[in-house]
């Protein structure tokens, strides 16, 4: 119910190509989520304060949102949005102050506010500037946008219980979430999605809408640039008469940049300069204001400008078409339900505003990338021929996306997609979208790619938890229910498929299963929280009945940063772990963060029910390496903390050892603090073996690891001028005391023979019987 302090991924481009201080993040700590409430205060008296502060906040709205429309009824609406967007919303880019600074002081989203609002009133004639009213102009959207979002706060009235307050704050995450956070993915990876899903269509779409989808999206790129020139020259243009320290030079630069104004002669120079008390200072605020009207046309682009930019790849009829059926004119809105604006905003979905001069206005292009899928689709629907092929090819496109991640991040795994069985309970045909096999382990993934619905984006109960169920909870079902059937009956099934060939599984192999589902959507905050559908009394599985929902883009990312297939496993594995032990607040992007510094390895922080942990804006530490990346600009990829060395080991043991992956998994539960300490001790183990300080003749390190429920050892055994008989006895004997152990999950042995320079070690040894994973409820 708070307002987000999170304005997804800052990936589109800025005001400045200049970059003043490439991609600049700070390192982000998880910090704890105190209760608001001291615990003596009862349910009761906690609604009324709630209930309270919604109240006073609409009342707030209220009376901002008249104060806004009377700006818009005395100023030019285009001069009112233009100035807003150059100075309230540009950001130098490689600068992300929310990464910084935590929060941001404008978000771009209230500049998508005020171009409806302009949409919902008449056009004003009028050359009045701001001045003055700048610092009020600016408060009044601020704290409208503000108390919009702490009027939530009002749906409380209608709570009886703690698990209605659980699904009324699942209703206003997703609403804040639609609200205030953009961008499902990075720049890239939105236009890659959007133009494929265009493809799909191309033919039928062209003959029926009138115009070629990929043009759509050309122009809309095209535009976004094309804007930030004007706006960079805009700023070189108002640069170049602040810079004169003389009055003339002032004058002079000031026409040169803007050549429709009138020209000055001495006498009137002398006028103007006596009128604002030659003072230097004055002169420029005055002009740099009246260079303000100009604003305007930056944000503006007629038909020929556009073609001519875009080097008549798209004609200019075609282009007229296009940006027709993506614009409202001044006062088209006057009728709009209000809540619109913020929840279902239709410049989302017409973002331009088509002026008397027969040019197309807008000053969201930074949100172009976010909302070319959504005008896409918004086509697609109108028509029923295009929707129908749209939908059945959209999620095939999805299981192949899937499919070549997944063979692209595991090559040594098998790969079956299409796998059709029945339960030995029933006589239904189910079908399993795909199934990764690799050493013991068993990715089982079912995929959506259904959207999320405008009334859902609102959080109308209903069509919200619908969604919720349709895109999170039925894949999960769908990958427990083939997890469960391979389970019990372990043995090599020869399954069907669709096309016609036969899946080979053999399923007594399989030791460890990792269900998932995957999404096209992103569902944000409670896409990635399964305890909270089950708190809101949303669905009644059991926390062991669900899988982790993640969207394909977020999981495009995290296969990209983690360079081996044993972290892979174990982030999804340990991921699937974490969301049922930990409380937190974040998404997909702010966990994968926060596993890339401790592979979360928190020791018994994670079983503390008390435990509330805010990851929100831990993902802003992947944005300068995917932005840079994308701009050609070289900026340090993320990895899982750990050591040279331990990074060393799960290389070599990937790449030339028998049961790989478990012994890898056991190595990468340890954090790098362990790493560190491990490889401290036994480098003086080894010296104290080299030079025979040891009193026994065989030594070896011990090393315990992990919280209680979650154990484990790892052997570091040092030795020299001993034959590989004797070596596998003491093994054997390390073997025998460790599981004399109580409550040991697994264990790894590393030998090194100080005798030769294998390195990172020269013999393994480890258990067949070695639990992974651990109980969920």
């Amino acid at each position: 119910m708070p307002v987000s302090r999170k304005r997804k991924k800052k990936k589109n481009a800025k005001i400045n190509k200049k970059v003043y201080k490439p991609y600049e993040v700070v390192k982000q700590e998880f910090v704890r989520i105190e209760n608001p409430f001291p615990e003596d205060i009862p349910f009761e008296k906690r609604l009324e304060i709630i209930i309270e502060i919604g109240n006073k906040s609409k009342e707030e709205y209220e009376k901002e949102y008249e104060n806004l429309i009377g700006y818009f009824k005395a100023y030019n609406s285009l001069y009112l949005c233009s100035f807003c967007a150059y100075y309230f919303g540009k950001h130098e880019e490689g600068i992300d102050r929310e990464a910084i600074d935590g929060f941001l002081d404008f978000p771009p989203f209230y500049l998508e506010i005020l171009q409806c609002v302009a949409l919902m009133t008449e056009k004003v004639i009028s050359a009045k500037p701001l001045n003055e009213k700048i610092t009020d102009f600016e408060s009044t959207i601020k704290n409208l946008n503000k108390s919009q979002s702490a009027s939530y706060f009002k749906l409380v009235e209608k709570a009886s219980s703690q698990e209605d307050i659980s699904a009324i704050v699942l209703r206003t995450e997703m609403m804040v979430h639609t609200l205030a956070v953009r961008n499902w993915a990075y720049v890239h990876q939105m236009d890659e999605i959007t133009l494929e899903l265009a493809n799909l269509v191309e033919t039928v779409f062209k003959d029926s809408i009138g115009f070629i989808p990929s043009h759509m999206l050309d122009l809309l790129s095209g535009i976004i640039e094309l804007n930030e020139n004007k706006l960079n020259n805009h700023l070189k243009k108002t640069r170049s008469f602040i810079i004169p320290k003389k009055c003339d030079g002032v004058f002079t630069k000031y026409e040169e940049a803007f050549p429709h104004v009138v020209k000055t002669n001495a006498t009137q120079r002398e006028e103007i300069w006596t009128r604002v008390g030659k003072n230097i200072k004055n002169l420029k605020t005055m002009f740099l204001a009246h260079s303000d009207y100009s604003l305007s046309d930056v944000y503006s682009h007629s038909i020929t400008e556009v073609s001519n930019y875009l080097s008549d790849k798209i004609s200019e009829i075609e282009i007229s078409n296009i940006l027709d059926k993506l614009s409202y004119q001044l006062g088209e809105l006057s009728e709009i339900n209000r809540d619109f604006i913020f929840l279902d905003n239709p410049v989302h979905l017409k973002p331009f505003i088509k002026t008397d001069e027969e040019k197309y206005f807008s000053i969201i292009p930074h949100m172009f990338s976010h909302i070319a899928l959504d005008i896409l689709e918004s086509f697609i629907t109108e028509n029923s021929k295009i929707k129908k092929q749209y939908l059945s090819v959209k999620g095939k496109y999805l299981e192949e996306k899937v499919e070549n991640l997944m063979r692209k991040s595991f090559p040594k795994a098998q790969v079956f997609k299409g796998s059709l069985w029945k339960r030995n309970d029933d006589d239904k045909l189910y079908e399993n979208d795909l199934l990764v096999l690799i050493e013991e382990f068993a990715i089982i993934i079912e995929c959506k790619s259904g959207a999320i619905s405008p009334p859902a984006k609102r959080g109308a109960p209903e069509r919200l938890f619908k969604t919720m169920k349709e895109l999170v909870v039925e894949p999960s079902e769908q990958a427990i229910r083939f997890r469960n059937f391979l389970k019990e009956n372990p043995k090599l099934h020869k399954l069907k498929t669709k096309s016609g060939t036969v899946n080979n599984i053999d399923s007594s192999k399989i030791r460890f299963y990792v269900p998932l589902g995957v999404t096209l959507s992103n569902l944000g905050f409670i896409g990635c929280n399964l305890k909270k559908l089950i708190s809101a009394n949303i669905i009644s599985h059991k926390l062991s009945e669900l899988a982790p929902s993640i969207s394909y883009t977020d999981l495009e990312i995290i296969f990209e940063v983690l360079t081996t297939q044993a972290e892979k496993i174990h982030y999804l594995s340990r991921r699937r772990e974490f969301e049922a032990h930990v409380n937190f607040q974040g998404d997909e992007m702010d966990l994968f963060g926060f596993y890339l510094d401790n592979g979360f390895n928190i020791g018994e922080t994670e079983f503390d029910e008390n435990f509330h942990i805010d990851l929100t804006l831990k993902s802003k530490e992947l944005d300068p390496y995917f932005i840079g990346k994308h701009r050609n600009v070289k900026v340090e990829k993320p990895t899982l903390q750990k050591t040279e060395y331990w990074s060393d080991l799960l290389t070599k043991i990937e790449s030339s050892s028998k049961n790989w992956l478990v012994s890898s998994f056991i190595l990468l539960n340890q954090p790098k603090e362990n790493q560190i300490e491990y490889e401290k001790k036994l480098k003086q183990l080894m010296g104290m073996v080299i030079n025979d300080e040891c009193e026994k003749k065989h030594n070896y390190l011990f090393m315990h690891f992990g919280p209680e429920r979650r154990k484990y050892i790892l052997v570091g055994y040092p030795y020299k001028d001993t034959d590989k008989e004797t070596r596998d006895g003491i093994i054997n004997d390390i073997v025998g005391q460790i599981e004399e152990e109580e409550n040991v999950k697994g264990y790894l042995i590393i030998g090194y023979n100080l005798n030769s320079s294998n390195y990172p070690y020269s013999v393994l040894a480890g258990s067949m019987k070695t639990r992974l994973f651990d109980k969920l409820d």
